[in-house]
Order: C-alpha cells, then sequence, then structure tokens
C-alpha cells in the first residue's frame, strides 16, 4: 500500500508541477508584488473600430451576443450579464475576458461603430489570471476548457498529494522530530489564522 501510494504521490507532483509554478507566481503576485514586479499591470493598450450596425429591437443583452458573433474575439465566450452596461453616455459597453487581457468594446449605435480597446496583461496579471480560471465559469473557447480540465486536476491533486503526503510520513518516520514540528507548526498556523479571520 504504502509504495503504491509513494507512487501516486510522485506522479500527481509530476503531472502538476508546472500548475503549482503558475499557482506560486499567483499567489506572489497578489500578495508580495500585489500587480506584479514594479511597473503598470497591463502591457499595453490598443484602440480600433469598426462597422456595425446594431440588430434592431434588440435588448443590451442581444446586442451584446451579437457583437460576440461579430468580433470573435479569440478565447472568449457570449458576455456575462455582469460584463453588459451602459455608460454615462448611454453607449452599450461589453466586456470579454481572456487570460491575455479584457476586450472593452462600446456600441456606438448613432454612428453604427463599434470601439474596440483591447488590453493585455503582464505576465504576471496574465499567471494570476490561469490560476483563477475554472470550470464554474462555463468557458467557451476550447482552449480556456482545456485549461480549466487541467486546473481542477491540480486542485484535487493537491488535495490527494497532501493526504498521502502525511500518510507516508506517518507510515515510515511518525517520530521524527523536525516532521512532528512542521506538522504542529502547519496545525497552530492554520488555526491561529482561521480564529482570527473569522
Amino acid at each position: 500500500m504504502r509504495g503504491i501510494l509513494k507512487k501516486v504521490h510522485m506522479y500527481l507532483g509530476l503531472l502538476c508541477w508546472s500548475i503549482l509554478f503558475v499557482y506560486g507566481i499567483a499567489g506572489l503576485t497578489a500578495t508580495v508584488f500585489r500587480s506584479g514586479p514594479p511597473g503598470p499591470h497591463l502591457q499595453s493598450s490598443t484602440v480600433r473600430t469598426e462597422s456595425f450596425v446594431p440588430p434592431p429591437n434588440q435588448t443590451d443583452r442581444q446586442v451584446a451576443d451579437a457583437v460576440w458573433r461579430y468580433l470573435k474575439i479569440p478565447l472568449t465566450g457570449p458576455p456575462p450579464a455582469y460584463a453588459v452596461h451602459r455608460d454615462r453616455q448611454n453607449n452599450l459597453v461589453v466586456t470579454f475576458y481572456t487570460p491575455n487581457g479584457p476586450t472593452f468594446v462600446t456600441v456606438l449605435e448613432q454612428q453604427n461603430q463599434l470601439r474596440i480597446e483591447t488590453r493585455r496583461n503582464t505576465l504576471w496579471a496574465y499567471f494570476n489570471n490561469l490560476h483563477s480560471t475554472t470550470l464554474r465559469g462555463h468557458p467557451y473557447d476550447w482552449r480556456v476548457r482545456l485549461w480549466t480540465y487541467y486546473n481542477e486536476f491540480a486542485v484535487w491533486a493537491l488535495l490527494a498529494m497532501g493526504l498521502t503526503g502525511v500518510y507516508l510520513w506517518l507510515s515510515s518516520r511518525p517520530r521524527h522530530l523536525l516532521a512532528q514540528a512542521a506538522v504542529a507548526v502547519a496545525w497552530v498556523s492554520f488555526l491561529v489564522l482561521y480564529i482570527v479571520t473569522r
């Protein structure tokens, strides 16, 4: 049993090392660097316009879906309700989110145009987006969906690695003083943080 769990633990770690690297960068970005190392959160921004005649007698949501079908922005799906709103000039604004950065599309109905602002994230913000991309967001694009499958697998693998790691310790060297101290520090830290954040 111990031999099998040792292999499971090792292979899960090997299968997930790259995503754990992404989790580490995302964690450092959020805690140490906040929005990444010194410099702007967004690497670049481009603005362009395209002709677009909004379909008549449609709701804002229906127009937003029509914009999505028309532009076919890579790595996006139909915009969620929270990504559709009116600005101060009463123009419809639709935000399309990708790991690379958001695209803001303003529907200029009077001019029959779309104003398209594409913002590219820095590498750090890109990693942060990848780390938080899950199946809960119902990704439409197959590339993003594949990433979410890998992310979900890695989360379950982390849980399994934690459990198998504890078992491997208990089944081999449960009286090892350094290991006992590490477990004690982990539990005390968890409990203290749980208590002070509840």
